[in-house]
């Protein structure tokens, strides 16, 4: 016996007219312009509404969860830019629905459909040089898994997983990867950690500086392992004639652009040990 085939939403003219309007936006900026901003969200929760140095832009992040997906994507040292909440053409996202006879996202109210977005589409660089992008789609674990009394692990809420099949099919078919992220590929030690490297951005070293302080830092920390943070930091300072400012300085530095092998699934504070992965 077939499925029966679902009934699909309509299309409202403000719909189309708000995504023509988005994309005209685009064209015109000289920045990526997302589809939904803080203003825009009324539901309860917590939302972010940022600037970020590294993309000279404001952005619009709708929860704890994707602030943090947003930084770990950001600065990842082969990141270009990442774009959030960007809009998927509804005509599009319809056929796919349609496709795959799956209800494409909708006020169930109205039965008018809405329009679908992606949390961040990352532009990165590969080893070759060349430029690619992946989707990525933040959700917490608990929303889409549920451990059993047996220990395996079952999805669960079989409407979220449709959404996102529409939208894994509206990215293949451009040839883009298409991620599910969560809050445990996002922990709190790495967003802590990122949000202390960020302190030093704007700093301007010298190749020549970071190259004596990286490796004099590693030779440090090889020597006693076991040293808290700020330890290795005040013996590197000394040994090049740094105050110890800027000895923590070029650290976050460092930390920030992957340029010493730290371990920042713990955290990483002056009164602790460090883990360097050599």
């Amino acid at each position: 016996m077939q499925n029966k085939i679902v009934k699909q939403p309509r299309v409202s003219n403000e719909i189309i007219l708000s995504l023509n309007r988005w994309k005209r936006d685009l064209e015109k900026a000289k920045h990526h312009v997302p589809f939904i901003t803080v203003r825009h969200v009324n539901k309860v929760g917590r939302r972010h509404w940022i600037y970020c140095p590294r993309q000279g832009r404001d952005v619009h992040l709708l929860s704890d969860g994707e602030l943090g997906a947003y930084k770990i994507l950001l600065w990842q040292p082969e990141t270009i830019r990442v774009e959030e909440q960007y809009a998927l053409d509804i005509d599009e996202s319809l056929d796919i629905a349609i496709s795959g006879n799956i209800v494409h996202p909708r006020d169930w109210k109205t039965n008018f459909a809405h329009i679908m977005t992606t949390d961040f589409v990352r532009t990165k660089r590969t080893q070759s040089g060349a430029r690619q992008r992946v989707a990525y789609t933040f959700k917490y674990w608990n929303q889409l898994y549920e451990r059993c009394t047996d220990g395996n692990i079952k999805q669960i809420n079989p409407r979220t997983w449709q959404k996102f099949a529409i939208e894994r099919e509206y990215w293949r078919r451009r040839g883009v990867e298409y991620r599910i992220i969560t809050e445990r590929d996002t922990t709190k030690a790495r967003i802590w950690n990122i949000n202390s490297f960020e302190l030093a951005h704007n700093l301007n070293p010298a190749q020549s500086e970071l190259i004596e302080f990286g490796e004099s830092f590693v030779e440090q920390w090889m020597g006693a392992p076991n040293d808290e943070l700020q330890d290795h930091l005040q013996d590197v300072a000394s040994k090049l004639g740094l105050s110890f400012k800027r000895s923590q300085s070029l650290f976050k530095y460092c930390g920030l652009h992957h340029l010493l092998p730290l371990n920042t699934t713990r955290y990483l504070r002056l009164f602790l040990p460090l883990e360097l992965t050599l």
